[in-house]
């Protein structure tokens, strides 16, 4: 996040017109972004004053009131990794404070579905409660179940683009709705785009078998590097044969990791770097976080800013493309 959209947030947050999420974070790091001058510098003396001010009130009303901002839930920014271990004791401060996050995913499974509905400005990753994942493309929603027990299919309705990674499970199918169409699968990952205004529909497979339907109608049976086309307008589709993973590209912009665990976000990271990590603590593999994978960052900037913030430490044998990491020694 650059200082631009930073300043924007204090300004909302003075006004009292932040979201809970932006006023966590600018309560976290204001203490970080006034070790940059140029940062403070577009500040007026009396803003910085009466932010400062408010940022006070409100750390302290918060723990008056016994207040806590969620659960478990560690936010790491990597662009100030760096600066915050330069000014370590201010973050055993305000981290103490605001380690845990109220913009969890919520929990309540007497709800009958969930809509994952993404910021305009990023991508953002989802485990489904079959452990299944989905990598769902800026702007893009998502709507599924709390929970797929009891039922004889696993059902969502896409509007947008996603990636899906669909865990194996013979006796209960997975479906996703597009609009007219569904895509049926038993486990298999593959790409959907079917975006709001667009009359094309494709369905482009990565690993397994693939079948789409127009409501009752088999259009197609497609399987690793083949892709169906439905004209939505014509009620035609193609099927043709792609030679590369351009259709993947979109995956690889900033990536939002949203109350994750560590065992998550590694896969995450195994897909995105092409690496295997092995975590052994089955501590570590549940502690959460939240943070964005950006599309310019490197796989040891990645691990260095996660291992920073939980306490942990890697090893990396390149040889063998194997990550372990473990409790810092």
């Amino acid at each position: 996040m650059d200082k631009h959209y930073f300043l924007k947030l204090l300004h909302k947050y003075q006004k009292g017109k932040t979201t809970k999420e932006e006023q966590v974070f600018v309560e976290k790091y204001y203490n970080l972004f006034q070790n940059e001058p140029d940062v403070m510098d577009d500040l007026g003396r009396d803003e910085r004053t009466a932010i400062r001010n408010n940022l006070r009130n409100g750390i302290w009303n918060n723990i008056y009131s016994g207040g806590q901002v969620g659960k478990n839930v560690r936010f790491i920014n990597h662009r100030y990794v760096k600066l915050a271990a330069a000014v370590i004791t201010t973050l055993v401060f305000i981290s103490g404070l605001y380690f845990l996050n109220n913009h969890s995913v919520e929990k309540n499974m007497g709800a009958p579905e969930k809509v994952a509905t993404i910021e305009h400005i990023k991508n953002r990753v989802i485990f489904l409660p079959d452990g299944s994942r989905v990598i769902l493309s800026q702007g893009s929603k998502l709507n599924y179940p709390s929970t797929f027990d009891g039922k004889d299919k696993r059902e969502v309705y896409l509007e947008g683009q996603a990636f899906f990674d669909i865990m194996h499970n013979k006796s209960r199918p997975f479906i996703v709705h597009t609009g007219e169409l569904e895509t049926k699968v038993l486990g298999t990952a593959f790409n959907i785009k079917a975006l709001p205004g667009e009359d094309n529909i494709t369905v482009t497979v990565k690993r397994g078998r693939v079948s789409v339907n127009n409501k009752s109608k088999l259009i197609g049976i497609i399987t690793p590097n083949q892709q169906i086309t439905y004209a939505k307008s014509k009620v035609k589709s193609v099927i043709q044969t792609v030679k590369n993973e351009t259709y993947l590209n979109w995956k690889k912009e900033d990536l939002l990791i949203d109350n994750l665990t560590m065992s998550e976000a590694a896969k995450i990271i195994e897909d995105r770097y092409d690496v295997k990590i092995i975590i052994n603590d089955p501590e570590i593999e549940s502690l959460r976080f939240t943070t964005t994978f950006s599309k310019k960052e490197t796989l040891e900037e990645i691990l260095n800013s996660i291992c920073l913030f939980n306490g942990l430490a890697y090893t990396n044998d390149m040889e063998k493309s194997t990550i372990n990491i473990n409790l810092k020694k």
